[in-house]
């Protein structure tokens, strides 16, 4: 695990420390559940310390908080944090399962965790989940990418980090793909419409986190990723303006990526693709990322950088 003393100062201390592991079967309803998979999932990929002593590089890192943040902010239904129990039809709690459960049977398939039996949901649902065992068919490929990943890290020295981070990522993105085509055909109408745009909108921006293979490890998160997003549901135009200005700026460009029609979002997904297929690009995801969204007089030399990245040969 990361440094208790960095670990205990954060809210994913209590769940990381009480959550049982899991035996006999796994309710990925249970958010408590949930994250006694992301534990056990990151805890038995660091074998010999491959990830760090305290395993500070595993990847996983970035799951569990991003699925801590939905459970903080009640997008995982509206009783979850008084009871623990995820909504079916919550429309992020449908998005983290499939980077719950399904990288967790692909653990099990690789030997990295127990294949224990995933219970089906307690209610119909607007979603399509695994029931008796059966992975619907738009998630089975999904399966076999996290297979790949979890085969990669466990049969690796993994000296350089980024294979890890490529595979989880192409992974990552053959699920969220799921996620968006099934937004495209759900009705939605319980939860508020600025919140499903900002999670369609949240999707576009995972691309180009996919595209650079950001870093997800505990380290970079705690550095980077922990006061990025919205602490309550959008629900009106007005909730923007009550946001602290980093995450209210974060907001604004999500959401404004949710509405770009697709062809443009294409286009530009594409040249970001190109920008980053060195490795001396993705090392500068930071600023080159910020001068994207961002674009001000004084990141103009990282918009330089990218046009010499792009019409590299």
């Amino acid at each position: 695990m990361a440094h208790p003393d960095e670990l205990a100062a954060l809210d994913l201390y209590p769940v990381w420390t009480t959550a049982q592991d899991l035996e006999g079967a796994f309710d990925p309803f249970s958010f408590e559940q949930r994250m006694a998979a992301y534990r056990m999932m990151i805890d038995n990929t660091n074998a010999d310390g491959r990830f760090g002593a305290d395993n500070r590089y595993n990847p996983l890192w970035g799951l569990m908080f991003q699925h801590q943040w939905q459970f903080r902010t009640d997008r995982l239904g509206t009783g979850t944090r008084r009871d623990g129990w995820i909504d079916p039809d919550s429309p992020w709690g449908y998005g983290n399962y499939t980077l719950n459960v399904i990288p967790w049977l692909a653990a099990g398939a690789a030997g990295v965790v127990p294949a224990l039996p995933v219970a089906d949901p307690p209610t119909r649902s607007r979603f399509r989940y695994v029931t008796g065992g059966v992975v619907p068919e738009e998630l089975a490929p999904a399966v076999t990418d996290w297979r790949a990943y979890f085969s990669l890290v466990s049969g690796s020295d993994l000296t350089d980090p980024e294979p890890a981070r490529l595979a989880l990522w192409k992974a990552h993105k053959t699920c969220l793909d799921v996620v968006v085509d099934v937004l495209a055909d759900v009705d939605t109408e319980s939860w508020p419409d600025l919140e499903v745009t900002f999670l369609r909108g949240w999707c576009r921006m995972v691309d180009y986190l996919w595209a650079a293979a950001w870093p997800t490890d505990f380290a970079f998160m705690t550095a980077h990723g922990l006061d990025v997003l919205p602490e309550s549901l959008l629900t009106t135009r007005e909730d923007l303006g009550a946001l602290p200005p980093k995450a209210r700026g974060n907001v604004v460009n999500v959401l404004r990526l949710a509405t770009t029609p697709k062809w443009r979002y294409n286009l530009n997904l594409l040249l970001w693709k190109r920008i980053m297929r060195t490795r001396e690009a993705r090392d500068r995801v930071l600023p080159l990322l910020d001068a994207v969204f961002n674009p001000r007089p004084d990141n103009a030399a990282e918009r330089r950088a990218m046009l010499g990245y792009l019409l590299r040969r």
